[in-house]
């Protein structure tokens, strides 16, 4: 039904001439495929807008996908350094992120806690952070 743009394809099988493209009716967009000593081409992406997921024809974009996902660009020493920086700063953000929750849920409770540390050290009612002032009653008691 659609065929990729020919430029495409020519930089493509540049890359490697195991690598092809085509377009999958199933789901409706371009997929770029492998091909093995045996059996099928084995789909290794697929081809899609980035802000809508709908159809688009592959391009440049996609071949700096293909070669950043290449181990034969780097050596194994530099992909190595390159996934230990990637999880040093997930650490360090998912530290950032509890510190921040910790802050945020001790912000928003503030009167909650306080009254529990009123309470627990027994030094008085402690429920309010003003003071209250009981309503007069208007005309009889009963």
């Amino acid at each position: 039904m659609y065929t990729p743009d020919n430029t495409f394809m020519k930089r493509l099988k540049t890359l490697d001439k195991k690598l092809g493209c085509s377009f999958a009716q199933t789901h409706g967009h371009f997929v770029v495929t492998y091909k093995r000593a045996h059996g099928g081409a084995v789909p290794i992406m697929v081809v899609k807008n980035e802000k809508n997921n709908g159809f688009r024809q592959p391009d440049e974009r996609d071949l700096k996908k293909l070669m950043a996902g290449d181990m034969q660009n780097s050596t194994a020493k530099q992909q190595i350094q390159k996934t230990a920086a990637y999880m040093e700063n997930v650490r360090e953000k998912s530290k950032k992120d509890a510190a921040d929750n910790f802050r945020n849920m001790t912000k928003d409770d503030k009167i909650q806690l306080s009254n529990t540390l009123v309470k627990a050290s027994g030094s008085g009612k402690g429920n309010s952070t003003f003071r209250r002032i009981t309503p007069k009653t208007i005309g009889r008691k009963i």
